[in-house]
């Protein structure tokens, strides 16, 4: 067991070298030609070749995990749902709480930073695509499918680390939001042994974060949160489900 820990962190710690390496490259590169364009492209860059290494490695297992042939389009689907679902409950909340009032200076703070990482497609293509990708690898794939195994107890090992995910996010509102999120693809992925289901919801998930509700009344917000919390309520218990009805077969 401690052997099987002792890699873990190891090899965890090795994918957060690289994927600190790869933005901090990008960085670099940025600053020597003065142009947020390259840096971005250099940046995806690095990302994407660190994808074709652990991949092609097999350090992760990509693959449906539990999931049968016959509940894989279902359960993608399912997955679509659910990021779906979590993105319109968030900007429902914000619209109805006035986040951006209440946390005005994080929220100008995290639009520059916007600006500045995903100045053109290739910011698009890093954060709404392989940066998640990536992050599933490292997360899930890697820390806690190796915690797992450890016969770390799952809800430990489901909190840590979605604690460092919330981290690796930042603080305040986004620590919350990506903390209950990192919760949500841990237990998915504890379920059914599945990366590419949460990399399908990550990438759903950060491809919609661009949604506008703000046009919106309190009270079509309203109808969208309880409607989103019910279709996540339902599409979490319908993995729970076919879970249960697998091992009990």
């Amino acid at each position: 067991m401690e052997k099987g820990l002792g890699n873990t962190i190891k090899m965890f710690l090795l994918w957060c070298l690289l994927y600190c390496a790869a933005a901090v490259i990008g960085n670099i590169v940025g600053d020597i030609t003065g142009s947020d364009e390259i840096m971005s492209w250099t940046r995806l860059a690095g990302f994407i070749l660190l994808i074709i290494v652990y991949l092609g490695k097999h350090y992760v297992e990509l693959s449906f995990g539990s999931i049968g042939k016959r509940m894989v389009w279902p359960a993608v689907g399912m997955a679509v749902l659910i990021a779906a679902a979590y993105v319109m409950v968030l900007v429902s909340v914000f619209v109805l709480i006035d986040i951006e009032q209440l946390s005005q200076k994080e929220f100008e703070s995290m639009n520059e930073t916007v600006k500045h990482l995903f100045p053109d497609v290739s910011g698009l293509l890093c954060g709404c695509i392989f940066c998640p990708v990536l992050e599933e690898i490292g997360l899930r794939g890697i820390f806690l499918g190796g915690l797992l195994k450890s016969r770390c107890r799952p809800w430990l090992a489901i909190l840590i680390t979605a604690l460092i995910f919330a981290l690796l996010h930042g603080l305040g509102v986004h620590f919350v939001v990506s903390l209950i999120f990192g919760i949500i693809l841990g237990w998915l992925y504890w379920r059914t042994g599945s990366i590419i289901l949460c990399m399908i919801i990550h990438v759903v998930n950060n491809s919609l974060s661009f949604i506008d509700l703000s046009s919106q009344t309190h009270v079509v917000c309203l109808i969208i949160l309880v409607g989103s919390l019910l279709l996540l309520s339902l599409c979490l218990w319908w993995f729970a489900r076919i879970i249960k009805l697998k091992v009990e077969s």
